[in-house]
């Protein structure tokens, strides 16, 4: 919690959400898996096991995924939802996506004893898997929002927009970029029309 609340605050803005998303997976996919690994190994769930490096590895590997989910899969999600939602939308939206994410919670906190019965080290492989699928799903998908502002984020993932998340920045990007090219442009032509003017005036 304290991960998530000190990088939302001080970091996310500077970092950016997309970088902390696929950063937080890695961290938290090789987590899973050296639980995973080890817990196969060593047969940590068919009895107690000795206090060697391994088992010290996996005590730390448990707060290192802490840290890494914590600052990126358990607080971005929530600053996207508030984003990249309309206007018109935006209170349905949150509505909807937080009574997703307790019901995700319920359904996890409810199976968890039953996966650790049945498939022991499988959970942490399982959970590993999830994680493997959300890092491809941001790498593609998730297009970076920091510097976007609310009134701009159809440009960035509207209906017109490329699917791709690399595709989707550049092009906004792009977009952005002439759009305030124009506004120069015709401001530089309105100042030379009036000093023209101006000029003119003073003649007459």
């Amino acid at each position: 919690m304290m991960t998530k609340l000190v990088f939302m605050v001080f970091f996310v803005d500077r970092f950016g959400r997309r970088p902390a998303l696929l950063i937080g997976a890695i961290g938290a996919m090789v987590a899973m898996f050296y639980l995973a690994g080890y817990s196969a190994l060593s047969g940590s769930f068919e009895g107690t096991t000795s206090a060697d490096a391994g088992a010290r590895t996996a005590l730390a590997i448990i707060y290192i995924y802490a840290i890494f989910y914590g600052f990126s899969w358990n607080g971005i999600p929530w600053i996207f939802a508030s984003e990249v939602l309309p206007n018109r939308v935006r209170t349905l939206g949150m509505m909807i996506a937080v009574c997703a994410q307790w019901l995700a919670q319920f359904i996890v906190v409810y199976s968890l004893p039953h996966m650790i019965n049945k498939i022991t080290w499988g959970t942490f492989l399982f959970f590993g898997a999830c994680t493997v699928v959300a890092f491809i799903f941001a790498f593609l998908f998730v297009p970076e929002t920091k510097g976007v502002p609310l009134e701009d984020m159809d440009m960035l993932l509207g209906a017109d927009a490329p699917l791709l998340a690399r595709a989707a920045r550049k092009r906004y990007l792009e977009t952005r970029d002439t759009g305030l090219s124009n506004v120069v442009l015709h401001m530089s032509q309105d100042k030379e029309q009036l000093e023209q003017e101006h000029v003119e005036g003073g003649q007459v």
